[in-house]
């Protein structure tokens, strides 16, 4: 939008244009935004990206005796 003045954040949950400097729960516009991220991590419907350690496992044979 080329009238908003560049000092205004978007909010990662609703994509609302907010100043940081009026919210309480940066990076987010509202404490109702902040918690609804918390839920989707929390369904882990969203999440850090995970290489899976696919090499493969030995056993020691000193071990299984």
């Amino acid at each position: 939008m080329p009238n908003e003045p560049r000092d205004k954040s978007k909010c990662p949950t609703c994509g609302k244009r907010f100043r940081m400097d009026e919210t309480d729960a940066p990076p987010f516009c509202c404490q109702r935004c902040r918690l609804i991220d918390l839920g989707r991590w929390l369904d882990e419907d969203i999440g850090l990206p995970f290489e899976s350690d696919e090499s493969p496992k030995t056993i020691d044979p000193d071990l299984t005796r």
